[in-house]
């Protein structure tokens, strides 16, 4: 039986980000057998339906396929497509449907298949299947709260998307300022505030990974970026730095939630950078047809904020919470 190997050297976000697009390959080709190798949390891929069955230790990163009798392997990190990534300014819907358009003309040539991408960018926004992971801690939490609530995932982005600072002196003030919001953090610091929460309290114990596992002493034992993303739909606003736990709230049901609010601080580079401007385009919402509100703040400094950064920050979270 024709075999299709999915394997990303990377962080979490990158597993997320191509979910839709394999979705379509087994739909397409629903009597192959398909594997997935990465080094994060099994859970990660578990919605696909896919086994994970290792870490990709002997394949090149930078490789985009491997090619064996009856067997492709298919590279997801957008990373190896390097000129698309360049092209559109980084991770965003552009760049993958383009590295997408590649490996489905490689899967047909590599099978002798044809079958191609959709038209609309917007079908390939992440969804995830909930029902597989448990979010009855989340529910009692949201049927005992009805206030407004702001997730404001304020941990440090692995891979220089934004600044690295948890945050705490822009929220500590503002939880004060506005006492009848929840504002739910995925990274704990000191705080008197009531209604500053984090975000392991809210969900509860996650899932270990069996002992057994040959990724055992990885910083991968906990994850909890699928619970995040399932509260993030039952908040009003989503505040992030395009970090893991941020991308993971960029499902199809947020970005076309006319009441939901995503405000991103993000690095200013990209397709405008280079050709003079300043506008971020390494976002998931650049050039789709959103029906949410999603206001990006550029980030000049990500090494040391500066006082136009800060006073941009400290703005646009006040024009925010005012706007619930």
């Amino acid at each position: 039986m024709p075999k299709i190997v999915f394997f990303n050297h990377y962080h979490r976000g990158d597993l997320l980000t191509h979910k839709e697009f394999i979705r379509q390959v087994q739909t397409n080709l629903p009597d192959y057998t398909y594997e997935y190798m990465h080094f994060n949390h099994p859970k990660l891929t578990r919605d696909l339906n896919i086994p994970l069955v290792g870490e990709p230790t002997n394949l090149d990163p930078k490789t985009p396929f491997y090619q064996d009798e009856g067997v492709l392997y298919i590279n997801t990190w957008i990373g190896c497509f390097w000129d698309i990534f360049c092209e559109h300014g980084g991770i965003n819907m552009n760049s993958l449907w383009h590295q997408w358009e590649k490996i489905f003309a490689q899967i047909n040539n590599h099978f002798d298949v044809e079958f191609y991408l959709k038209e609309q960018k917007e079908f390939y926004l992440p969804s995830i299947d909930f029902s597989k992971f448990d979010v009855t801690k989340i529910d009692s939490y949201l049927k005992e709260n009805t206030n407004k609530k702001v997730l404001i995932c304020n941990g440090p982005p692995k891979s220089g998307q934004s600044f690295a600072d948890n945050m705490q002196d822009f929220i500590n003030p503002l939880a004060e300022e506005y006492p009848d919001v929840h504002f739910i953090c995925t990274t704990k610091f000191p705080t008197e505030q009531k209604n500053i929460l984090f975000t392991d309290n809210v969900i509860g114990d996650t899932e270990v990974v069996d002992k057994r596992a040959p990724w055992e002493d990885k910083e991968v034992n906990i994850c909890d970026l699928q619970e995040i993303s399932y509260l993030s739909e039952n908040c009003n606003a989503v505040v992030g730095k395009n970090s893991g736990p941020f991308v993971f709230c960029e499902t199809r049901t947020n970005y076309m939630n006319p009441n939901m609010k995503f405000l991103s601080y993000n690095v200013s580079w990209g397709e405008a950078f280079h050709t003079g401007g300043k506008k971020p385009t390494e976002t998931m919402s650049n050039s789709l047809d959103y029906k949410c509100e999603y206001t990006i703040v550029p980030i000049s400094d990500i090494n040391t904020l500066t006082a136009d950064d800060i006073a941009n920050i400290n703005q646009s979270l006040d024009n925010l919470v005012r706007s619930l």
